[in-house]
């Protein structure tokens, strides 16, 4: 069932449409920028199954190789260039060949279901330098990730990044994005996305541009989550058909933390933050859902009292009945942001900000240097991935959409009562859910 949101021209299909839908063939992934796997972990939930991994970091590798042994890692440190061999960097997309993916993956050009990545957020996200396509070192990644859907003509595919991407400032990025995919022969769509609405304990806003080849203007996963009636019945009302399905509400970080196994500090990938008595001190004033703004004056440090520099959740608490806020790279430091936890004067352990990203206990985060984890390495692979949970309401949708493409009896989607307003030209506008 498609429902298709009058305001925004964004469209959303139901994944239970999936109830009794089994797999006729292999679903392989070709997987870009892969990280700690978050992505991957909810598509394989999906039915999907990565072929191939391409990942810079020499940490997620390892994370990815222990987790996912079947997973094939592209690694190889040589090339072969005009007849010379020639050193590169395992898992520099840039020096990737399509070619060589197809061959390590065991796949042919046409028969991958799915190209999937997040090119690195840092270019246009509003914490860093935001510079954009101008970022000497990752600005251009987008190009490669179109260079790979072109050679590797999946039959659909998931780019991923932040939100701040959508900023008028980097637009040339998306409209080229659009134009040469388009020119592929998929139909594209984009939205923002809030991973609080599908069932992660975390308010996470992100950017998904998706296509699918002869599906125009393909559907986005429905909401299941909403914050309460009011924004549930916020949402529905802009929508072409009222739904039947209802929904649940925001899971919470008490949720979230009351599934947490007993013991888990004993885990390998368990690292937390040394918090002296000085600080654990002034968390005694802060209640939750309260920043460093409520503190004394004198036990304010002088970089904080003019409070210009810092954001409104630093050194804040989590509210224990909500979604977490976005968790980030240094979610572990109380400074960093509203990191304080509930309910202890402490900061986030890595295992609390795994399973506020929905990351399912069985998953160990490793580094490639030693057998402990640590917080800086845990924090970058946990802070940069994609929700499991909202990767599998993603990949439901387009495992959908793809069966119906194929299914003899309709050869298409659905019809929409209003015809006109989804054969625009342009793809559909952007729609930021949901912000607490």
């Amino acid at each position: 069932m498609i429902y298709h949101n009058k305001k925004t021209d964004v469209r959303y299909i139901i994944s239970s449409d999936l109830t009794g839908m089994k797999n006729e063939k292999e679903l392989p992934i070709v997987s870009l920028f892969t990280g700690a796997g978050g992505l991957d972990i909810g598509l394989e939930n999906a039915g999907f199954n990565t072929s191939v991994c391409v990942e810079y970091d020499d940490d997620c590798r390892e994370t990815l190789r222990h987790n996912r042994p079947g997973w094939k890692l592209f690694e190889e440190g040589i090339k072969i260039a005009d007849g010379k061999l020639t050193k590169r960097i395992p898992g520099d997309i840039r020096d990737i060949g399509v070619d060589e993916l197809l061959a390590l993956s065991g796949l042919k050009k046409g028969e991958a279901s799915l190209v999937v990545g997040g090119a690195p957020c840092q270019p246009f996200s509003n914490i860093g330098k935001k510079l954009g396509r101008q970022d000497e070192k990752n600005g251009d990644l987008f190009l490669e990730f179109v260079r790979i859907v072109k050679g590797v003509s999946p039959e659909a595919f998931i780019f991923e990044n932040v939100v701040g991407i959508t900023q008028e400032k980097h637009s040339d990025v998306i409209s080229y994005m659009v134009d040469k995919l388009k020119g592929l022969g998929y139909g594209i769509s984009f939205t923002v996305l809030n991973a609080a609405n599908y069932g992660v304990p975390q308010r996470r806003e992100r950017f998904f541009l998706i296509g699918i080849k002869g599906v125009e203007n393909p559907a986005f996963p429905y909401p299941t989550h909403f914050k309460d009636e009011k924004q549930y019945q916020s949402f529905i009302k802009e929508l072409n058909r009222i739904p039947v399905n209802g929904y649940k509400k925001w899971m919470s970080v008490k949720d979230a933390f009351g599934k947490i196994p007993i013991n888990s500090e004993k885990r390998t990938d368990y690292a937390i933050m040394n918090i002296s008595e000085k600080v654990k001190h002034r968390m005694t004033f802060i209640e939750q859902g309260k920043n460093f703004k409520v503190l004394p004056p004198e036990l304010l440090p002088n970089c904080w009292k003019s409070g210009k520099h810092l954001g409104n959740d630093t050194f804040g608490r989590l509210i224990a009945d909500l979604p977490s806020i976005t968790i980030r790279t240094a979610a572990y430091n109380p400074a960093k942001g509203m990191y304080i936890h509930p309910f202890e004067d402490r900061g986030l352990s890595t295992i609390e900000m795994a399973a506020l990203q929905s990351f399912p206990d069985a998953w160990v985060f490793k580094n490639r240097k030693s057998e402990k984890m640590t917080l800086v390495s845990g924090g970058k692979q946990i802070g940069n991935a994609v929700p499991p949970l909202l990767a599998q309401a993603l990949g439901n949708a387009i495992r959908i959409q793809i069966a119906t493409k194929h299914s003899k009896s309709d050869q298409k989607l659905p019809e929409l009562p209003e015809p006109n307003s989804l054969d625009k030209p342009h793809p559909p506008r952007l729609e930021v859910n949901y912000k607490q």
